[in-house]
């Protein structure tokens, strides 16, 4: 039996909240893993960990042969770690991309203690660039060194290192205006839409398995995905829906639904798994003709999509438009947002895409490939007379 929509909005928002408490960034992402994982087996999913710490639910299928499908998104988010200490002085290193502002002076982050301990400090500046490549990136708004200084508001000696270190920003809220504003929207936001959306079918029985793959160390070059990927710890025939959370872009707007992504910064995607969630959005359309998508190549980032499609595997993917990317906020570092609507939209996409798990759904091209056979039959009808050909003289008619 599946769950309604409001159902499923409802276990969203209550994951992402929850995925909210728990500040990580690359490497350091015990916390929502952890969660994720007791969720998951707790609604009925099988649950493993590989040895690099990515963390596979699996609902699986009535054929072990069927092709399944893969909801992929990562547990990561821009920030730091601390490399020394002295005193209350601290040297960080950044872990992925994150913006100019993550350098300034007088922005306040917190290092992640022991059990969840977050302890307060303040960024004192960074270092200039080095390099033409630098420059450039931070002409373009992007923080142009790897490494910034900050200095602990109490001289509290933080053991052994590193340790991790994220911007002082708010975990999690929904406003009036029906945003979500949170630390780490990218991409939280793709794994509670994909835990909500294999609770809402774990009792469906689905001829192919149904996967959610929650992966490591995305922002510093999509590190588990491309593990998972060469170790094949989905079957080579599972069709790999990357989940991310992505800025905005021209034909990518927030509150105008969630992304059908057709390829990113590295590379065009496969419509033979795109297929999949245009099936799946003409069902939801049949139920709620207002349920609205956008389509759009994303080009502003890459997606484990891509690391999956390097290894030869079929890749589609969705995105959730959204602001302040990287905590790259018009006055400084701000709480990235994305719409509620362009968010539960999506994890009902989901949802409903993982029902055709080891289905061959016709999509567009299936459509395309039926003959049109009265239309031929007026062509056939109307075509052209030898009368109005010879005032074209053209040789080669009679």
């Amino acid at each position: 039996m599946t769950t309604s929509p409001t159902q499923i909005e409802s276990s969203a928002l209550g994951v992402l909240a929850e995925l909210g408490k728990l500040p990580a960034t690359s490497y350091w992402e015990d916390g929502p893993a952890r969660y994720l994982a007791v969720r998951a087996r707790d609604a009925g999913l099988d649950v493993s960990l590989d040895e690099w710490g990515n963390v596979l639910a699996t609902k699986a299928g009535t054929d072990p042969n069927a092709p399944g499908i893969a909801f992929v998104a990562h547990t990561d988010h821009p920030g730091y770690e601390v490399i020394e200490q002295d005193g209350a002085k601290l040297t960080l290193k950044t872990m992925g991309g994150v913006g100019i502002a993550a350098g300034r002076a007088g922005t306040p982050v917190l290092v992640m203690g022991r059990h969840g301990v977050r302890i307060k400090a303040t960024i004192t500046g960074a270092d200039d660039p080095d390099g033409d490549f630098a420059k450039s990136r931070e002409a373009a708004g992007w923080l142009g060194t790897d490494t910034v200084y900050a200095e602990l508001e109490d001289d509290a000696d933080l053991g052994d290192l590193p340790k991790a270190v994220v911007p002082d920003l708010l975990d999690f809220e929904l406003g009036d205006d029906d945003l979500i504003r949170m630390r780490a929207a990218d991409d939280l936001a793709g794994c509670a839409a994909i835990l909500a959306a294999l609770e809402s079918i774990v009792e469906q029985p689905t001829k192919g398995s149904v996967y959610g793959l929650f992966t490591r160390a995305e922002e510093v070059g999509l590190v588990g995905a491309r593990i998972a990927a060469e170790q094949e710890l989905l079957p080579k025939n599972t069709i790999i829906v990357s989940v991310e959370t992505s800025s905005v872009l021209p034909g990518a707007e927030i509150g105008d639904g969630v992304v059908i992504r057709t390829g990113d910064r590295a590379a065009t995607f496969d419509y033979e798994a795109e297929a999949y969630l245009g099936e799946a959005v003409q069902r939801i359309k049949s139920a709620d003709p207002s349920f609205i998508i956008q389509r759009q190549l994303m080009s502003a980032g890459g997606c484990e999509a891509s690391a999956f499609k390097a290894f030869g595997y079929k890749v589609t993917g969705t995105a959730f438009p959204l602001g302040a990317w990287h905590n790259r906020g018009e006055t400084g570092v701000e709480p990235e947002f994305i719409s509620k609507d362009d968010f539960v939209g999506g994890a009902i996409l989901l949802a409903e895409a993982g029902k055709l798990a080891g289905m061959s759904p016709a999509g567009v091209l299936g459509r395309l490939s039926d003959t049109p056979s009265e239309e031929a039959d007026r062509l056939k009808s109307d075509r052209l007379r030898p009368e109005y050909v010879k005032r074209w003289a053209y040789s080669g008619f009679e």
